[in-house]
């Protein structure tokens, strides 16, 4: 994907958030630690929000994407558990499955809205340090 997804996302570009690879419903994000520090010297848990989210938020806006639909895609829950402090780059990872896609396609095209559920994941030097639980809405724009 060469345009940026996070370029209208003043907080993502501020934490250094990139998208890393997006590919089978899969979107990568990486992050510098040095931006995302917290004062104990590990990563700062509003920095690990914030990606899981962004990474949900691009696995479906890329996703719809390629299907030609442009969409608002906003998170409506969200759960997390942090379970090891990152101390290193962070790698944040969501995938929305085909089907998902195929059923929020049939909604938007019907109610002009749909929902997606899906996990991510984030990882650092290896180690897993969070995931999440969330639903987005969807809401077709074009």
């Amino acid at each position: 994907m060469t345009v940026d997804p996070f370029i209208h996302i003043p907080p993502a570009k501020a934490l250094g958030i990139q998208l890393n690879r997006f590919e089978e419903g899969t979107a990568e994000l990486v992050a510098p630690f040095a931006k995302n520090v917290n004062d104990k010297g590990t990563a700062f848990a509003g920095s690990i929000c914030s990606m899981l989210s962004l990474a949900g938020w691009a696995a479906i806006t890329l996703a719809l994407r390629e299907k030609g639909i442009e969409a608002d895609v906003l998170i409506v829950k969200s759960e997390i558990d942090y379970t090891a402090a990152a101390r290193a780059a962070l790698f944040a990872e969501a995938t929305v499955r085909p089907d998902k896609i195929a059923r929020a396609l049939r909604e938007l095209a019907g109610r002009g809205r749909s929902r997606i559920d899906l996990h991510a994941k984030l990882h650092s030097d290896g180690i897993d340090c969070a995931a999440m639980a969330a639903s987005y809405a969807i809401i077709h724009t074009g």
